[in-house]
């Protein structure tokens, strides 16, 4: 049974495989001289070679998907190499005409909605292809072939963008471009049309299909957004508000304002209620410290929020997964985000609310929560949070010092190949600011060249270097159970670390990634706990 979900264009529909298999060549019926006879995908997993079609030559590199309806003069030729690896699935499918009680009626289908090149990320397409052409399936079960057939064209239909649709793409998002740093002046759809090197009709049709809106309409909100964004952020005057953002009529902006939102520029500026989105889990973190529950953020699991999880990058290289239409039904009035993330985020969603970046690396959490704290009027709140956990915190640190005395410590991440030494930022922070615990020299000679906890965060060593950090406790993170069987081998074969005195006075402690990664309040309150539990065993 398919646990995918069914795609429309696959409603009524049944499927005759006609070819599956894998080899190190194509097959011979692929050699340009007969149009095809069904529709083929093709997936070459290994190798390189050159795929004609309709006698026109194209690009064959590994990891190509393609698909091919009938009738297309398809020729394949791969470098003869031994690890050559091409996947050829080639069906006929067929939709329901009509249905009666005395049987149903169908119809061959010639098209498909995808043809040429693919673009697909993720690799759970390979899985059906690798299922198809083991063939075990057709031959054992014909019905469990057609029904992996179906889920892979399901995917290809949810994920996949033909090629030359890129190109598409790349004009559009110039436009988009043009828009976000020119919302101030007077911009014309001939304008935009021009630029994306498109018919202004057609510009219009595609720009109103990707982004749901009229370019007109994408540029107002645009324009709305930023003067909110000034109204929660700056003591400007409204008539200065309008200037800024491209209009020359107080009066008018302010009835465009309230046409765009439902309410005026003065009234958006004395909302409590404001409808929040987090991009950020910290910064998720931080507004629910401060009694605010975002309609929908990305979360970390050590906070108790219940709310709308989005699956979001944390760095600005990472994919973004989520559709603009997840953050509309939202109706935010108000995106925080890092700093790190704006520039993936303006692309996506600058026109859906006002998006206000908080430092990331250039501030440490106090900073971080005071300044989120001024953004939605709690200053209060942070108050109260910050000397509620200084008090927690010397309360935790006499205890600690009456234990232990004056002792050091030493914080080192184990993440795949690299071995990191932490600063008083991210895992340091408890043990070097909230319990004052002392630093190995060479992590503090780097600290005092930054503001303590930002600039600095840690620095990357090879394992014999562990000897220019001795400290009476040693805590280590280890991001997968790799790393940790990394360190493992390490403690027991290299001397300099069975030499540390953290190893030899048997107070080495691992401390879990997940948890101790978290720089944010709810996040350190719980660190401080377990750091608690940890020194005074």
């Amino acid at each position: 049974m398919s646990t995918l979900d069914h795609h429309y264009w696959l409603k009524d529909v049944i499927f005759e495989i006609g070819y599956t298999g894998k080899g190190i060549q194509a097959p011979s019926w692929v050699d340009g001289s007969t149009p095809l006879a069904r529709h083929t995908l093709l997936y070459l997993a290994k190798g390189a070679g050159k795929l004609t079609i309709n006698g026109q030559p194209c690009s064959f590199e590994r990891d190509s998907l393609s698909i091919y309806p009938p009738g297309k003069f398809l020729s394949v030729e791969l470098a003869v190499e031994p690890d050559n690896e091409l996947y050829v699935v080639s069906f006929d499918w067929f939709r329901l005409t009509e249905q009666t009680d005395a049987g149903r009626s169908y119809r061959r289908e010639l098209s498909f909605p995808l043809e040429g090149r693919l673009q697909l990320s993720g690799s759970l397409f390979k899985r059906y292809m690798y299922l198809l052409a083991a063939g075990e399936d057709q031959s054992r079960s014909p019905l469990l072939a057609q029904q992996h057939l179906s889920d892979l064209l399901q995917i290809l239909l949810r994920h996949a963008v033909p090629a030359s649709a890129i190109n598409l793409s790349d004009r559009l998002r110039s436009t988009l471009d043009y828009m976000q740093n020119h919302y101030r002046e007077e911009i014309r759809v001939d304008k935009l049309a021009e630029l994306a090197r498109l018919h202004p009709s057609y510009y219009s049709q595609i720009f109103k299909k990707a982004m749901d809106k009229t370019p007109v309409s994408y540029l107002t909100h645009l324009r709305m957004n930023k003067a909110k964004e000034m109204l929660l952020t700056t003591d400007k005057p409204v008539n200065d508000i309008a200037a800024d953002v491209g209009y020359v009529d107080e009066f008018y902006f302010s009835r465009r304002f309230k046409e765009t939102n439902g309410y005026s520029p003065t009234i958006f500026t004395k909302k409590q209620d404001l409808n929040i989105i987090s991009l950020s889990s910290p910064y998720t973190d931080h507004l629910f410290t401060l009694g605010l529950v975002p309609c929908a953020a990305q979360v970390h699991r050590f906070m108790p929020l219940v709310t709308k999880v989005l699956t979001l990058p944390k760095h600005e290289s990472d994919p973004w997964e989520t559709s603009r239409q997840a953050f509309s039904d939202m109706q935010p009035d108000l995106i925080v985000c890092k700093d790190n993330v704006l520039a993936k985020a303006k692309a996506h969603i600058n026109d859906i609310a006002p998006i206000v970046p908080i430092p990331w690396a250039s501030k440490d959490i106090y900073t971080h929560h005071c300044e989120i704290a001024e953004l939605v009027d709690r200053r209060q709140e942070a108050l109260h949070w910050v000397d509620a956990h200084n008090r927690n915190a010397d309360r935790i640190r006499k205890k600690v010092k009456a234990s232990v005395g004056e002792a050091s410590a030493a914080i080192c991440v184990v993440r795949k190949n690299d071995l990191r030494m932490y600063g008083t930022r991210n895992i340091g922070h408890v043990f070097y600011r909230s319990l004052g615990m002392a630093m190995p020299d060479r992590i503090a000679n780097d600290q005092a060249k930054h503001r303590i906890g930002t600039g600095f965060n840690w620095m990357s060593i090879k394992p014999d270097e562990i000897t220019d950090f001795e400290s009476d406790y040693m805590f280590l993170v280890c991001e997968t159970m790799l790393d940790h069987q990394r360190v493992l081998h390490l403690l027991a074969t290299n001397p300099n670390w069975k030499k540390h005195p953290a190893v030899r006075g048997q107070k080495l402690r691992f401390l879990d990634w997940e948890k101790w990664i978290v720089y944010a309040p709810q996040g350190i309150d719980q660190q401080l706990e377990e750091a608690e539990r940890l020194l005074l065993v």
